[in-house]
């Protein structure tokens, strides 16, 4: 009998730590829907992002754009609704490298990823 109640306790224990812990991601491929982007135009975006260091990058709301070029965009998204998330921008374009490193198809690239250190921004590339 007691080690049900152990049990029992053990895994009401897991259920709140799994339901306090923010939520993190790692790198997932694949597009939205609209397709697969530029390489090319990608990593200008991540260089623009990366030249911009400790500044601030910020997400208002759910989504912002950080960077566009040609038909690319490389937004943040805040799945854990905190209140703005930030990360410098070196962080992001860090989330976003790893993107370009981790799902290039050739000369096309699509995906998410965490911004650098900071699982309250969600990094994706795409149109």
């Amino acid at each position: 009998m007691m080690s049900n109640t152990v049990t029992l306790v053990f895994i009401t224990f897991l259920a709140s730590i799994t339901l306090a812990t923010p939520l993190t991601k790692r790198t997932t491929c694949g597009d939205n829907g609209s397709g697969y982007v530029a390489v090319s135009e990608a990593q200008d975006c991540v260089n623009y992002l990366n030249n911009k260091g400790t500044e601030s990058c910020t997400v208002s709301g759910e989504n912002t754009i950080f960077c566009t070029s040609g038909t690319t965009n490389i937004y943040g998204s805040n799945p854990n609704l905190v209140d703005s998330p930030t990360s410098l921008c070196r962080d992001v374009a860090a989330g976003a490298q790893a993107i370009i490193d981790s799902c290039s198809q050739g000369d096309t690239v699509a995906g998410s990823n965490a911004a650098g250190g900071n699982g309250d921004i969600i990094v994706s590339i795409n149109h």
